[in-house]
């Protein structure tokens, strides 16, 4: 067995393209704020780096969504008409969805909209801000392409690595990357990051195989989903900023204004 597997069967990615176009396009025209990720044969849906909603196929024709109880309750989505069934465990309540009840009524952007702005009123960590800012800020790069958040396998013993992203070496060929955040205050700097990070990238060599297969698959699989359109992608806090800006120096062209970057 592969020591990681982060994308779906042929069969449960030609469902999720069917079934969930709405919100393909709810994340494409996030700019960035909202990301799904394939995980081994589920998706786990992001806002800012925070975790929205796990997504599982369930046979033969259902999904089940789990979702967090506070970011869940007293929303417009919290109504027997939008779901089969829920249950609640551990503070996630956990929805049934089927073709009579579908996934594009559930996951609508009226929704989502409210998950993100309960997410909104957590005090999320800085890390975690400063790492959807990285993201956002390196999205329409050829040269690095961060291509997954929160990775973890069977052998790395529920460690995560933080981001991983593929650096360019020359025109079509690439080499992993991995990115830990840390902020300038945390006590890992001193010692405990240089030895994460050889621990990562020795973990990386030593199953390079089975991480290369992985993400091919992976990137392949996106690309299908319409979730990547590189190199052409534009997007992200950085455009969203330039375009507020130039909005900005029209209509007060002795205002001196600079934007401020988290490019890699």
């Amino acid at each position: 067995m592969p020591a990681i597997k982060r994308f779906l069967s042929d069969k449960n990615l030609k469902r999720f393209v069917t079934d969930y176009k709405n919100l393909i396009k709810i994340v494409n025209d996030s700019n960035g704020e909202l990301d799904i990720a394939l995980r081994d044969n589920y998706l786990s849906v992001y806002y800012k780096g925070n975790s929205l909603a796990k997504i599982s196929f369930k046979e033969p024709d259902k999904y089940k969504v789990e979702i967090h109880k506070k970011f869940f309750e007293g929303t417009s989505a919290d109504d027997p008409e939008f779901y089969e069934e829920v249950t609640e465990s551990n503070s996630y309540m956990s929805l049934i969805l089927s073709r009579q009840k579908p996934p594009r009524r559930f996951l609508q952007k009226k929704h989502i909209n409210q998950f993100c702005g309960r997410i909104k009123q957590v005090n999320y960590g800085e890390e975690i801000v400063f790492e959807q800012a990285l993201i956002t800020d390196n999205l329409e790069r050829e040269d690095l392409i961060i291509i997954d958040r929160q990775i973890t396998d069977k052998e790395l013993k529920r460690k995560r690595m933080d981001l991983l992203a593929l650096k360019q070496i020359e025109s079509n060929r690439y080499h992993f990357l991995v990115i830990e955040v840390k902020l300038g205050n945390n006590p890992e700097l001193k010692s405990d990051v240089n030895r994460q990070l050889n621990d990562y990238i020795n973990h990386i060599e030593k199953y390079f195989s089975d991480y290369q297969n992985c993400y091919e698959k992976q990137f392949e699989q996106k690309r299908k989903m319409g979730l990547l359109n590189l190199p052409s992608f534009i997007g992200g806090y950085s455009k969203i900023a330039q375009n507020s800006i130039a909005d900005l120096k029209k209509q007060f062209p002795n205002l001196q204004v600079k934007q401020f970057e988290y490019k890699l």
